[in-house]
């Protein structure tokens, strides 16, 4: 190998021009690391090369090539001689503990754990471990500094083996985490903590487990010293570690949970530390809260991270700025959790408790604060919330009053809170809510204030009769009008939301408004030139969608067709929302036009169709290997034939086999992330529904290709996907069985044996219906999202579906459907027991 070409072609690599970088990355691939002689020769680098931007280059490549050159292939030897790899070793763990540049020395550390992973677990370079708690004892703080971090790196690689191997590096480690000549050693030992705790159990290793809590509290003064020393990028990591104590075995941190919740509440209220670190210890009770949920509600720490988070949200400035990360807005995430996750005697009472000394204070803070901290709450209790609001609401109402516009503008956000989970309830109070938002609409507050008066006023209305919405609108719709003529383009689509909302809530009402609003809103139908505008067009077109269901098709025809239209452009737009918007818009006009929507369907179902066919990984095509046993076997799904309903659909569910490897592992966490298409599928899914519900016989010549994209997203890993996929599924079955009624079917009667036979369309599309549902209903912990949400909201008797659907169904899953209608029973009268009061659903 030409040593100096090889070392021009390294210093290409490193130039700014991309034309000269793009032809020497492709040389070095091609002529140099298709050969095993390459990984020594970079190790030499490494090793000798004056320049240290050569040698991480070098460190950065030569970890790449480890798993290619120096394992053995097969029954044969490695690519690299076993002379040459003892002369490797010993000259890398020289040259890594005598590097001076610490970027390229952590580089160097990973090339020997790379190596030591391939090593260890055949019996070589056994005498690794021993030489590096040597280098880790010894008096030199720079061998110690390296020693510890090639340490941490090799149990990053080899976690199982080092597990075992706990008693040789924790006694090491209760040492050098108190190492007092060096930051960066003790930094080190904590990093190879929270990775060696990734690997202890309590079963396997009790000892290993005790010793490992014994080194807890030195942990957590490494932390503290980073803090204080405001060192944001090490204190980064060492937060890190802690996140990852949650979720490892419960043990290594049971004895201490409340000491360390304890310490991060400290930081958090701690004003005398960075805003960064209060907002990440905060992050940190939060996975308490998600991780830990019934040892936090044990101890009873609600209620002092409760008043805790109140105080913090004291220190709220501007309620407009949502990217800012201050400790404020952690604190209102923090309520948020908890609020959700402990009972409301720990969160909710303690917050009522004291929202009197808060509302009643001089400084305008503490009252922002009381009713932001209350509007939080709100999800997260809503029942409990419920049962309170005879004496919560004078206080909101109260502080829409306020003196302080800022106090006001907290309050509106609050009542848009309240009103969006309670609509019912802030609906009873609309004679002193409304002209009490209508009167902040005719302030002087500001835009922002604005904004939040016709979001509360959006919100509000939802839950409004009919025969009370009529007295406002002559008072309402002039000044919403006037908001959307300004200028401040989120104004405009915060009044375009409140106005739609009117619409919605005064039904017929709305028509003496209808031609003006429409040709006010009319021209922002197409605008597209700022992220701010396809925002004002999403809410336009909701708005639109809303009023033709006031009106009515009639007076709404003359606008349908220039809306299709612009929604079907949206989805060319790139804009998640708008896609979204467009989709609930079809929907919209669905149920306003029944069957005379039939002529849009070639589009709409086109459209419907490419969002379930899009892909949302790059791994799809490893995930279609994998899961190739779980596709349902009819209706077309992948590596099928495409079978039509009137063939014989048996739509078996096989169950999933994966093996338990590491990159399958990860293929199938990567999909349970819910990412902006699974949102959209999941979208797109119930408005087929929709469409199909009401469209009816004009929707079934594209039925067969929605149940065959459906039972496949009856397997997506997200469950609101799934949840969607199956309801529609439902949704279909009940649609063909009201067609097949209106062709002629006598009427289905109760009773067994059937007295009425269902078509044979009906018996296959029953099958799919039937085995998507069982398949997910076995698995499901909350198997209320399954079949039960349609059921209720769209059969006058739920059960009379279930015994057309299940009376047809072999015996074995007639079995599976009867057990799992009792499970579901068991489960709802438990979970309505403990509820105990709501208004029936």
């Amino acid at each position: 190998m030409d040593e100096h070409s090889f070392v021009q072609l390294l210093e290409h690599v490193l130039t700014p021009d991309t034309n000269i970088v793009k032809h020497a990355t492709g040389t070095l691939r091609r002529d140099y690391y298709s050969k095993p002689e390459s990984l020594p020769a970079l190790l030499h680098l490494l090793r000798t090369h004056p320049n240290p931007q050569i040698r991480q280059l070098a460190a950065v490549e030569a970890r790449s090539l480890v798993p290619k050159f120096w394992v053995a292939r097969g029954d044969g030897p490695s690519q690299i001689p076993a002379e040459l790899k003892l002369q490797l070793r010993e000259s890398i763990l020289q040259s890594t503990i005598e590097e001076a540049n610490s970027l390229v020395k952590h580089s160097s550390a990973r090339v020997i754990s790379s190596m030591a992973k391939i090593d260890l677990p055949v019996g070589e370079w056994t005498d690794l471990p021993g030489f590096l708690v040597r280098a880790a004892s010894s008096d030199r703080a720079e061998n110690r500094e390296v020693g510890v971090y090639i340490l941490f790196t090799l149990i990053e690689s080899l976690e199982e083996v080092v597990a075992d191997k706990w008693h040789e590096f924790l006694p090491l480690f209760s040492q050098t985490i108190n190492d007092q000549g060096s930051m960066a050693v003790r930094l080190n030992t904590l990093l190879a903590l929270g990775k060696m705790a990734e690997s202890l159990n309590s079963e396997k290793h009790p000892d290993g487990v005790a010793a490992f809590k014994e080194v807890l509290p030195s942990m957590v003064a490494v932390l503290k010293e980073l803090i204080d020393a405001a060192d944001e990028e090490k204190a980064n990591s060492a937060f890190e570690v802690f996140q990852t104590l949650l979720i490892v075995d419960s043990t290594l941190i049971s004895s201490h949970f409340r000491d360390l919740v304890q310490f991060f509440s400290d930081l958090a209220s701690s004003t005398n530390v960075d805003d960064d670190f209060r907002s990440k210890a905060m992050a940190f009770l939060m996975s308490c809260l998600r991780y830990k949920k019934m040892k936090m509600q044990s101890l009873k720490l609600g209620e002092q991270l409760t008043l805790r988070a109140l105080q913090i949200v004291t220190e709220f400035r501007d309620l407009e700025d949502s990217d800012e990360t201050s400790p404020a807005r952690s604190a209102l995430g923090l309520l948020d959790y908890l609020s959700a996750s402990l009972p409301p005697s720990q969160v909710v009472v303690p917050l009522l408790n004291v929202l009197p000394q808060y509302t009643g204070s001089r400084d305008p803070e503490y009252r922002k604060a009381a009713v932001l901290a209350l509007g939080m709450c709100v999800e997260g209790a809503p029942d409990f919330i419920a049962t309170q609001i005879s004496s919560i609401f004078p206080v909101v109402l109260q502080l829409l009053s306020d003196p302080e516009a800022r106090v006001r503008q907290a309050a509106l956000h609050t009542v848009a809170q309240l009103a969006d989970d309670l609509a019912e309830d802030m609906g009873k109070e609309h004679s002193r809510l409304i002209p009490a938002l209508i009167r902040l609409l005719d302030s002087r507050d500001g835009s922002d204030a604005w904004k939040a008066a016709c979001n509360a006023i959006d919100a509000v209305l939802v839950g409004i009769d009919k025969k009370d919405v009529g007295a406002y609108l002559p008072t309402l719709m002039p000044r919403l009008s006037e908001m959307f003529q300004r200028d401040d383009l989120k104004l405009k689509a915060a009044a375009v939301g409140g106005i739609g909302s009117t619409a919605q809530a005064a039904k017929d009402g709305f028509s003496p408004y209808f031609q003006a609003t429409m040709g006010a809103l009319f021209p922002y139908i197409s605008v597209k030139d700022s992220e701010d505008e396809l925002d004002l067009r999403g809410v336009v077109v909701d708005a639109m969608g809303n009023i033709a269901e006031a009106v009515g098709m009639q007076a709404f025809t003359p606008y349908v067709q220039p809306l299709m239209q612009s929604t079907m452009d949206a989805l060319n737009l790139g804009h998640s929302r708008l896609r979204e918007t467009s989709f609930m818009f079809f929907s919209t006009m669905a149920r306003v036009y029944r069957e005379e929507f039939t002529p849009f369907l070639p589009n709409v179902t086109q459209a419907l169709f490419q969002s379930l066919e899009q892909t949302e990984t790059d791994i799809d095509v490893e995930i279609g290997e994998l899961a190739k046993d779980a596709i349902i076997t009819s209706v077309g799904a992948v590596g099928t034939r495409k079978v039509s309903l009137g063939e014989d659909i048996q739509a078996e569910i096989q169950p999933i086999d994966i093996d338990a490897d590491d990159e399958d592992d990860a293929l199938w966490d990567e999909l349970n992330a819910v990412n902006a298409v699974a949102l959209e599928k999941e979208v797109a899914a119930e408005v087929i529904g929709e469409v199909l519900s009401n469209c009816k016989e004009g929707y079934l010549q594209y039925l067969e290709k929605t149940v065959e994209l459906l039972a496949l997203k009856a397997q997506h890993p997200y469950e609101g996907v799934r949840k969607a996929s199956i309801s529609t599924l439902w949704r279909a079955y009940a649609t063909l069985w009201q067609v097949m009624q209106n062709k002629g079917m006598t009427k289905w009667l109760p009773g067994l044996p059937l007295k009425v036979q269902p078509s044979p369309e009906l018996v296959r599309l029953g099958n799919v219906v039937i085995n998507c549902t069982l398949a997910n209903w076995s698995i499901e912990t909350d198997r209320q999202i399954y079949c039960n949400g349609y059921l209720r909201k769209y059969c006058r008797d739920a059960f009379s579906l279930w015994a057309r659907l299940f009376g047809r169904c072999n015996r074995n899953n007639y079995s599976r459907a009867c057990k799992s209608a009792c499970s579901y029973l068991e489960e709802a009268t438990s979970v309505s027991t403990r509820r105990g009061r709501r208004r029936a659903p």
